[in-house]
């Protein structure tokens, strides 16, 4: 069945690809076969090789310390602990470590416990261990039995450097190096073991000294097994592992991608479970051996050789190499053999080609240019010409659809990639005339709020207009035409037959259709008129499936962009509705949240069109945008501050103003005067000394309440002798005889019960700072601004009501609590707008709104930022909040100043670097102010301004009036 499918090229070809193919196959395995046998032995020698040079490796470490061991107990080194303190002795153990590095000690111990080490301090990690001084060469530790330590340090020319003292526990009979020594005098060596103390792998050797049944003994390090691994001629793939029959490891080269020094034991068992060597350490017993495993889907040659060393057991050298990189000149020659059969099967498979190629080349074309359609690529399509007939069809269809198709989607493209709603029309409107070879095309759309008001939206050419085409006055006097769009079907007319419309249409009209776009609610959302001044050709009306079709998108656009400009303005409805509902709480804002960004809009259009100053400022629809909401929304944080801070005209007041409750206790005591006149004139007393008394303790009353009712005013500066005074205004006391706990909210009673209960009656003070006007704050609040940098701290308490705490206050009104809560709106706006889930050209509305309280100089809030990092948005703002604040007319607790008066204030501010001094120069020279004054403040601010003093005063040409800028 596939023969009968495939053409006479391919069936040439393929029988001459067979043969061809077979023989090469099997000369190429034969070959590959003889090199990896003769490769695989190669790699048994050299790991036999690799074993004898460990072997040597090893002995060349051990042999020079069996060799000092035995002279040092043939010796009276041994003898007498302190020989080790003996310059003679100390220059033989210093040679032994100099001839051996590795050789980290020498010591010896004693059946009475007491034992001498001598110590090598030159590696960095001994010195580390042992804090040893820093020209230290030698540390000898001598251990008595009574578990005294001299410790002695000398350099290298083993001049004595200093000495400490110390005791110790240590007993050198446990030790396995000193109980495991044979008495008959033969070397003990150890198993390789872990050192804890330096984290290095290593072994003991030690030996009997004959004399007096004490042991000698060196530690050696293994630290240079790894090197030596390494320096052996290996692949740079290979993993090997030397291990005793204790399954430790002594050493590893691409086990660790790098061991380092302090690799424990643990840590090269855990990698060894990750390479090819696992299936050795999962057994018990070794057998010398040479096999092939698969680890990770991946052959590998393993050898393992046993090196043994006179009377020990020895050691077990472990190597795993990749088969690929094991029989590479075998896989090279092989692929050469490929790669010649290949030239031999390519040349022939050209001759015969060429042979079949002027049968095929048409179809060929073809195929080509349908699978171009197929992967979109519409501008290279090729048709082949030919003398079949059927060939030739096909190549003339093919070519046309793919310039259809080709067509449709270059359209396509270019609107998926035009962002602007008129512009998308415009761009499908001139593309439905140039198909459709039209006259022009004009497109009606609905309105979002009323469907049956249509607009023109996008005609061509130019030369049309609305004005020719009164497409409603179309629908009233075709009302057949109206029912047919109703029913989503295509309309054409002749304007002969419809004599009654020909007013509302170009003369030259022959002929036009009306196509409906309706949404996906089967609302119509539009209109496409598309004209003729020459009668439709057959190849115009095989277009208009097309372009009905094609329309369709622009239903789908018109859809979609209804559907964002809905968003958009809804957004912008909240965003300005919860900016007014700020400015309506309190009349302290008056409209201030919205003349702000009336103030902002107009310094940044100035600012975008001045290119000297800030050149890189563009205010484009989408960053315009931003500080559109950035404006609106820059206080939004005052819905969280509490009404009565932001409108608190006096000190004591909070909800209400107290001085009422503060004069009622005036009064009560201005009664209990009177009732004690009385009491003493009944008990007898001089009735007019009573009255006297009385009168005199009324009046005091009356000037202390005069006194306290004009320091709550907090129109003046509260000096040192005032706050005295009201101190002892606050010492009287008054007699309470009702329980105060009765009537609360269960948030009072909480704060009142930190006082205890009171025995009525009781005395309380006149002014008091009781622990119940504290407000404390929640574990959750303070966790809110834990978790931001702003430089703005939070006070202890989150509001303070005691009476003679707030009227203590030096100057205005607010305490460092409630001066905090007004700062802490703009903390709440950068908190508030961060957790909105911006798209991506709005994500900077937290950084401008929240940074027009900053200052160039670095001090302003909540971040502190400077000129280096406070984008421009921020300080346009930053001006515009300033100077609408200083010149609004609707606060009831200040007077507006007059242009002159705000903008001398603002220059200031400029030259101290509060507010950027450029954009104080393009407020000034612009005549910003002027154009805000005329739009939004009453004529009576209005006053001459002196720009040039003004700049002068940011921009100094002499020195400035420091006096007045002091006032």
């Amino acid at each position: 069945m596939l023969w009968k499918k495939s053409t006479l090229q391919l069936h040439i070809a393929s029988i001459f690809f067979i043969v061809v193919s077979m023989l090469s196959v099997l000369l190429i395995v034969l070959s590959y076969q003889n090199s990896k046998s003769l490769n695989e032995q190669l790699a048994d020698e050299r790991m036999t090789q690799n074993a004898e040079q460990v072997k040597l490796a090893f002995q060349k470490k051990v042999v020079p310390v069996l060799a000092a061991l035995e002279t040092l107990a043939a010796s009276n080194y041994g003898h007498d602990i302190h020989a080790s303190n003996d310059p003679n002795w100390l220059a033989s153990v210093e040679a032994i470590m100099k001839v051996t590095p590795d050789v980290l000690a020498v010591y010896v111990g004693y059946e009475d416990e007491s034992s001498a080490f001598i110590r090598s301090t030159v590696p960095a990690f001994m010195r580390e261990q042992f804090s040893t001084p820093d020209n230290s060469h030698i540390m000898v530790d001598i251990n008595l039995s009574n578990g005294e330590q001299t410790r002695t340090f000398y350099d290298k020319n083993l001049q004595y450097i200093s000495e400490t003292t110390d005791t110790i526990s240590y007993k050198p009979t446990t030790r396995p190096w000193y109980k495991d020594t044979p008495h008959n005098g033969d070397i003990f060596i150890t198993d390789p073991y872990f050192y804890l103390f330096i984290k290095r792998m290593g072994i003991t050797i030690s030996k009997r000294i004959p004399a007096n049944g004490g042991v000698l003994a060196a530690d050696i390090t293994l630290s240079s097994i790894n090197a030596f691994l390494k320096s052996l001629p290996h692949s740079e793939e290979a993993k090997i592992m030397l291990f005793d029959d204790n399954k430790t490891i002594l050493g590893q080269t691409g086990v660790l991608p790098e061991a380092p020094l302090n690799t424990t034991q643990d840590t090269y068992l855990e990698a060894a479970q990750h390479s090819p060597l696992v299936s050795l350490l999962e057994k018990d017993d070794w057998q010398e051996t040479s096999h092939t495993v698969k680890f990770e889907e991946e052959d590998w040659r393993l050898n393992l050789m046993h090196i043994s060393f006179g009377n020990r057991k020895g050691l077990w050298l472990a190597k795993a190499i990749p088969e690929r990189t094991l029989i590479g000149s075998a896989i090279e020659a092989r692929n050469n053999q490929i790669t010649i059969s290949f030239i031999i099967l390519g040349v022939g498979m050209l001759l015969i080609m060429w042979a079949s190629a002027k049968i095929a080349t048409p179809l060929k074309l073809l195929n080509k240019a349908s699978h171009k359609i197929r992967n979109l690529d519409f501008h290279s399509v090729k048709t082949p010409d030919s003398n079949i007939v059927e060939v030739r069809e096909l190549s003339d269809s093919i070519c046309m659809m793919s310039e259809t198709i080709g067509d449709f989607l270059n359209t396509l493209h270019r609107v998926s990639n035009n962002s602007n709603f008129e512009s998308l029309l415009s761009d499908m409107v001139e593309h439905c005339y140039k198909t459709s070879d039209a006259d022009y095309v004009l497109m009606w759309a609905t309105d979002m709020e009323d469907r049956n008001n249509l607009s023109l939206a996008a005609h061509y050419p130019e030369a049309i207009s609305e004005t020719q085409i009164d497409f409603n006055q179309l629908l009233v006097d075709l009302p057949e035409m109206e029912e047919a769009v109703d029913n989503h079907c295509f309309f054409t007319f002749t304007p002969d037959e419809h004599p009654s419309v020909s007013g509302h249409l170009p003369d030259e009209l022959v002929r036009a259709w009306v196509l409906p776009l309706h949404n996906r609610e089967n609302e119509r959302v539009g209109f496409v008129f598309v004209g003729f001044n020459h009668v439709i050709s057959p190849e115009q009306e095989e277009k208009l499936g097309f372009i009905q079709e094609f329309l369709g998108f622009a239903s789908l656009i018109k859809e979609n962009w209804d559907h964002i400009t809905a968003q958009k303005n809804l957004f912008k409805s909240f965003v300005e509705m919860f900016a007014s509902a700020i400015d309506t709480k309190s009349p302290y804002t008056g409209g201030h949240c919205q003349r702000v960004p009336e103030l902002t809009f107009m310094l940044a259009e100035a600012v975008n069109e001045d290119q000297d100053h800030f050149p890189d400022f563009t205010l484009d629809e989408k960053s315009r945008e931003a500080l559109y909401f950035a404006a609106w929304l820059h206080d939004c944080g005052k819905v969280t501050t509490p009404e009565y801070v932001v409108d608190k005209a006096t000190k004591l007041e909070t909800i209400y103003n107290r001085i009422h409750e503060i004069r009622m206790r005036f009064e009560i005591l201005k009664r209990d005067a009177e009732i004690e006149c009385w009491k003493q004139i009944s008990e007898g007393a001089s009735a007019e000394d009573a009255r006297a008394t009385m009168l005199k303790q009324k009046q005091e009353l009356d000037n202390e309440f005069a006194f306290v009712a004009k320091t709550n005013i907090g129109g003046e500066f509260l000096d040192d002798g005032s706050e005295e005074k009201l101190k002892k205004i606050a010492s009287r006391t008054w007699t309470r005889t009702i329980d105060d706990t009765l009537g609360l909210s269960w948030e009072e009673e909480l704060r009142r019960n930190r006082r205890g209960e009171d025995k009525l009656p009781c005395k309380e003070h006149l002014l008091d700072n009781r622990l119940d006007h504290k407000i404390y704050w929640t574990e959750q609040q303070l966790k809110k601004f834990e978790n931001w940098s702003f430089n703005i701290k939070a006070p202890e308490h989150k509001f303070d009501l005691g009476e003679l705490y707030n009227l203590g206050i030096k100057r205005g009104t607010l305490t460092e609590e409630e001066r905090f809560a007004i700062n802490d709106h703009i903390i709440q706006t950068i908190i508030m707008l961060q957790k909105l889930p911006y798209p991506e050209h709005l994500k900077r509305i937290p950084e401008i709104a929240g940074g027009h309280h900053e200052k160039l100089d670095g001090k302003g809030y909540p971040l502190g930022l400077s000129d280096t990092n406070l984008p421009v948005d921020a300080r346009i703002m930053a001006i515009a909040d300033i100077f609408e604040a200083l010149t609004a007319s609707d606060r009831p607790y200040k007077k507006a100043k007059k242009l002159s008066e705000a903008l001398k204030i603002l220059s200031f501010m400029a030259k101290d670097k509060h507010v950027d001094a450029r954009l104080f120069k393009i407020f000034i020279e612009q005549r910003i102010y002027l154009k805000y004054a005329q739009d939004f403040l009453p004529e009576s601010q209005w006053d001459e301004v002196n720009e040039a003093y003004l700049l002068d005063i940011v921009f100094p040409k002499k020195p400035v009036d420091e006096k007045a800028h002091h006032s």
